[in-house]
């Protein structure tokens, strides 16, 4: 069920058994009232507007329900991040109702689901995952030809991402804080993640099927990474000694990410870190340091498996002095050194 502001009425909207609904109210209390009256009146099977002309339209198209959860079969329950992609689905499934018809969810409704979220106080961030969910819906039913147009998706500002990476100190630290813990498979974990990049979850995976040691190189499959993307990543010397000395049929690592986790907070905490310092930020450490040695962005991009460029230019800022370098080359084009007085 919903209440929708309606000009200067209030309307009780809700589909039941294939059967839509509405009811106009002048104040906003009566449509409240209307509504846990209807509601009551259907738990105890009798029409929700007994003393009305109730006001019926038969129910046409897909639902909201019925075209997210194929969405979810399709795409969503196949991803690294389905588990939280399923808990924002279901909650954007009770927001916007699993039983409103597609057809219903216009540019204004969109607009006032904003509003109620921002009115919930969910930032900027959040608010754009979970229009993200509704808009991806949306795209499946238009393209499947089960929607006749696409509504504007409003979209919230958000602040630049403040993101935390490790000074060669602290990667010191942290690797010396893993060997005191005396567990070898997380401590191999950590030194791998520092020199590759990857993602915990796809280290976590890594099987011998993804190490070529003729060539040096981790091949991460279609399938196997976060955008589903193949790539291949060169080995350090230190992660070929490091993962040379596993004894293993299949994959490298036992232990999963709660597993990982813990051992993770038991380090930070050794070495006096705090709550911000994540075994992500090691993801951003590998990519600083190849931005402060001035590889090319678009190299990072490959090797850290960014779908976007955007994402990877976010380090940029870490290289000054390849910066400075390129402005050098202005005064080589023409000589006027004469002319600065």
């Amino acid at each position: 069920m919903a209440i929708r502001v309606r000009g200067s009425s209030f309307q009780v909207d809700f589909v039941h058994g294939g059967v839509r609904y509405r009811r106009d109210k002048s104040t906003l209390q009566e449509a409240k009232d209307c509504e846990i009256t209807a509601k009551a009146n259907l738990i105890k099977g009798l029409d929700p507007f007994p003393d009305e002309a109730t006001k019926v339209e038969e129910k046409k198209g897909k639902t909201f329900g019925e075209s997210s959860e194929e969405v979810w079969n399709l795409e969503w329950s196949k991803g690294k991040s389905a588990k939280k992609t399923r808990n924002r689905l279901n909650l954007v499934q009770m927001d916007i109702g699993r039983d409103t018809l597609l057809t219903d969810i216009t540019t204004d409704r969109l607009d006032q689901y904003t509003i109620e979220l921002e009115r919930e106080g969910n930032s900027g961030a959040t608010i754009n995952r979970k229009i993200s969910i509704v808009s991806k819906v949306l795209k499946h039913a238009y393209r499947r030809e089960e929607l006749e147009r696409m509504p504007f998706v409003p979209r919230q500002g958000e602040p630049p991402t403040r993101f935390r990476w490790y000074t060669e100190d602290e990667q010191r630290r942290i690797l010396e804080a893993c060997r005191e813990n005396k567990n070898e498979e997380f401590f191999i974990l950590m030194a791998v993640l520092f020199d590759t990049g990857m993602r915990i979850s796809e280290a976590l995976d890594l099987t011998l099927d993804n190490t070529d040691f003729d060539k040096n190189l981790i091949t991460l499959h279609y399938g196997e990474t976060k955008n589903n993307d193949a790539r291949s990543i060169p080995m350090t010397k230190r992660v070929v000694r490091l993962l040379s000395r596993v004894q293993t049929n299949d994959r490298y690592f036992t232990m999963n990410y709660n597993q990982a986790n813990e051992e993770w907070v038991q380090v930070r905490s050794r070495i006096g870190m705090g709550k911000g310092d994540g075994i992500h930020s090691i993801r951003h450490t590998f990519c600083s340091r190849l931005s402060q040695n001035g590889t090319d962005m678009r190299v990072i991009q490959e090797l850290a498996g960014h779908k976007d460029l955007s994402t990877t230019q976010r380090y940029t800022h870490l290289n000054p002095e390849a910066l400075k370098s390129h402005i050098d080359r202005l005064e080589a084009c023409a000589d006027i050194d004469d002319l600065i007085v």
